[in-house]
């Protein structure tokens, strides 16, 4: 090799084992606490990869839960709501029904009273008949009226019957009172003729002194009567015995 030659121009060998020198020289393995931080690194990374993965899935789940959790409520709620609608109906049925039945018996109620009523006086008539002597007053109709009515009058007790026929119906707020006339005296208040109908038979109040009455009378009053005769006469006849 001369001086003038440069080194590694033509010596091939000479070259790579230079630059194999070169490398080893460059080529310093790390420290060791920094490949240990990597690691440590990397595995703190890979936990909590692991840790947000379960969590994710745990997150999931619980949405899930409570997705399935507000449709069962919302399904019960439903359910609730309908089954109170159906009971509401139920039982605005039944109390219908109920008011229904009541008002029925009340109707028949009414009606076994004036039947009851009507069978207590026929018997008092056919007591009253029975006596061997009896006090009656036959009652005409006034001019433009209808109906006919008959006083029946145990002399010895005073207690009385009227047999009535043919009445005119009445407003709600008027009533047909019997009156009893003694000669010159006021008419005193014999009862009212509280009739389902046109037709009936009635008992009514004891006669005071019946001896001495000489004639009955039928007037239109106010509802629960009065103390003297206000309305028209529709009735009148004299006792006979």
């Amino acid at each position: 090799m001369s001086e003038n030659t440069p080194i590694g121009s033509d010596d091939r060998a000479l070259d790579d084992a230079a630059l194999e020198l070169l490398a080893e020289s460059l080529a310093t393995p790390p420290p060791p606490e920094l490949r240990a931080r990597v690691l440590d690194a990397v595995a703190g990374e890979a936990a909590l990869l692991r840790r947000l993965r379960r969590w994710r899935s745990a997150a999931a789940s619980a949405l899930a839960a409570c997705a399935a959790l507000v449709a069962v409520v919302a399904r019960d709620a439903r359910d609730d709501r309908l089954r109170g609608e159906e009971t509401g109906r139920a039982v605005a049925a039944l109390e219908q029904r109920a008011s229904e039945l009541a008002e029925r018996v009340a109707a028949q109620q009414r009606e076994l009273l004036v039947v009851s009523e009507s069978l207590a006086a026929q018997s008092e008539v056919m007591r009253i008949l029975s006596t061997p002597r009896i006090l009656s007053a036959s009652l005409a109709p006034q001019p433009g009226r209808t109906g006919r009515a008959r006083v029946l009058i145990d002399p010895a007790t005073g207690e009385a019957a009227l047999v009535v026929s043919g009445l005119e119906p009445l407003g709600a707020q008027e009533v047909y009172e019997l009156w009893a006339l003694r000669e010159k005296a006021s008419p005193e208040p014999a009862g009212l003729l509280a009739a389902s109908g046109p037709d009936a038979t009635l008992r009514i109040p004891r006669v005071a002194d019946p001896s001495r009455v000489t004639a009955f009378a039928v007037s239109v009053e106010p509802t629960g009567g009065s103390p003297q005769p206000t309305g028209p006469i529709v009735l009148a006849g004299p006792v006979g015995s």
